[in-house]
């Protein structure tokens, strides 16, 4: 018996698409959808909860990650580089590629409080190290955060904005950083939460509104709650899928967990023993979300 299991809380698939690598989730409040990314087949993805629907966009290259910006576009991180992208016409504009290499794509991304949008690379040939982490400021300029990250993955901040959590998925860990909000700038680090090999890998995560962080298991089946500052784990919600990639909390009253899982990584044994792998999930745990910052360009 798993002491840690959350009962009575069954995430249920939204609708009967199955993604190769979902990911991304993010709630945008002024449309009430939550946009998510099928990272393989280059989709990006907007699921209405009130009539069932998903608005389909298909994009030139893989999209990492995915932020609001108006009300006609939205930012995303592209395998090559960060760029604009309009919902009507349907076309990118690109902004910047920091890195150049065919071998590194961007993968999760958010923006903070301040409307910059952070996000991060990793090796496409599963080279170590190779990935860094990036900030695209409000006049659209990139700087180099940090390197030597395996794959970039979840991030977050705390309620209050003085702390950013960060997960390089092959460190087994998070960290919390020290935020200013006003300058952009970390501060001094700490190791919050370390997964058990059992546990499979973190992947994406958000925060909710009392500071808690939610991660999700690649290869563990499940999205894990913790408190950050005791380093203590809550609960955890299980999925019928190994490859859980990450998380998002929507909804009218953000009370809503929306959960992304990937068919990518299984054999064809264990895709038929997991129908739903690859589906978007949603159920409701209690705690509410943060709403999700934009991005704000000066």
């Amino acid at each position: 018996m798993n002491e840690h299991e959350w009962k009575g809380v069954k995430p249920e698939p939204v609708s009967p698409y199955r993604a190769v690598l979902g990911e991304g989730p993010c709630w945008l409040e002024d449309r009430q959808q939550l946009m998510w990314i099928d990272i393989e087949s280059k989709q990006l993805r907007f699921y209405d909860p009130e009539s069932g629907s998903e608005d389909v966009h298909e994009l030139p290259s893989r999209i990492g990650t995915a932020a609001g910006y108006s009300e006609e576009q939205v930012v995303v991180a592209l395998e090559d580089g960060f760029a604009f992208y309009d919902l009507k016409t349907r076309e990118h504009q690109a902004i910047h590629d920091p890195e150049r290499r065919e071998d590194n794509r961007f993968n999760d991304g958010k923006c903070d409080a301040a409307g910059r949008f952070w996000a991060g690379t990793m090796s496409l040939v599963g080279k170590d190290k190779q990935g860094a982490f990036y900030r695209m400021d409000n006049d659209l300029s990139v700087r180099h955060v940090f390197g030597e990250v395996s794959t970039s993955n979840g991030l977050g901040w705390s309620p209050d904005g003085t702390v950013m959590y960060y997960i390089d998925t092959g460190t087994k860990q998070v960290r919390a950083f020290e935020f200013d909000v006003e300058k952009g700038e970390l501060g001094a680090d700490r190791i919050v939460v370390s997964f058990e090999e059992e546990e499979g890998w973190p992947d994406g995560m958000t925060v909710d509104a009392d500071g808690d962080l939610w991660i999700a298991h690649y290869g563990g089946g499940r999205v894990s709650k913790w408190d950050p500052v005791a380093g203590l784990k809550l609960g955890e919600i299980l999925l019928p899928a190994d490859n859980v990639t990450s998380c998002a909390f929507g909804g009218a009253d953000l009370g809503d967990l929306y959960i992304t899982t990937a068919q990518d990584g299984l054999s064809d044994e264990q895709k038929a023993q997991q129908p739903l792998a690859g589906a978007l999930f949603v159920c409701r745990p209690g705690p509410k979300g943060q709403p999700m910052h934009s991005f704000k360009r000066s």
